[in-house]
């Protein structure tokens, strides 16, 4: 009976302290297959035959207005407007080339924007509301979880819909990747 009574009252102590460990808030991952956008020309066959579109990548970072708020109150910083908003983030990652060595290995990305599934149409497309080159102003307030070599894009969090995606745009000539923003990423990113 000692016995049950000490098993049971470390079951009940272990999932008590399992209750009340806080994790530390991070970023939601932007994953998904590489799905290219070749902007109306086909793939050349070296950047081609990199290409997996089994393999899960990682392209980015989301930073909701919850993320934001739950990284910023961990910080005494000063809040600049631009983190105060109520848009939502995109760090968008560089592409890696796995046909190329060197400093030419990270092909930066320049612009984001989100477009109906699969669409290829301009007048479809949804800009951001501002874009940075680089995450130094949000690393500066929200620290070492935001990656040191991105470029940012902002969207209103009606834009962020199932059925559309994130289409990055790469400097060079990696073109673009298509990134589907799915329901259980819109239930998930809060």
């Amino acid at each position: 009976m000692t016995l049950r009574v000490v098993t049971l009252g470390m079951a009940v102590a272990i999932s008590a302290s399992a209750l009340f460990a806080q994790t530390a808030p991070a970023a939601y991952p932007l994953k998904g297959p590489s799905k290219p956008v070749t902007r109306n020309a086909p793939l050349p066959p070296e950047v081609a035959a990199t290409l997996d579109p089994k393999k899960i990548l990682t392209f980015g970072a989301i930073y909701t207005p919850f993320v934001r708020g739950a990284l910023l109150a961990r910080t005494k910083a000063d809040i600049p407007s631009d983190l105060q908003d109520s848009l939502t983030l995109v760090a968008a990652l560089p592409w890696e080339r796995t046909d190329v060595t060197g400093p030419d290995r990270l092909v930066d990305a320049e612009y984001v924007i989100i477009t109906p599934a699969g669409s290829t149409e301009r007048t479809q497309t949804i800009q951001p509301a501002w874009v940075k080159p680089d995450t130094s102003l949000i690393r500066k307030i929200l620290g070492p979880s935001v990656p040191e070599r991105a470029m940012l894009a902002a969207f209103p969090r009606d834009a962020i819909q199932a059925g559309r995606d994130f289409v990055i745009v790469y400097g060079g000539s990696v073109y673009a990747q298509r990134v589907e923003i799915r329901a259980e990423d819109v239930a998930t990113w809060k």
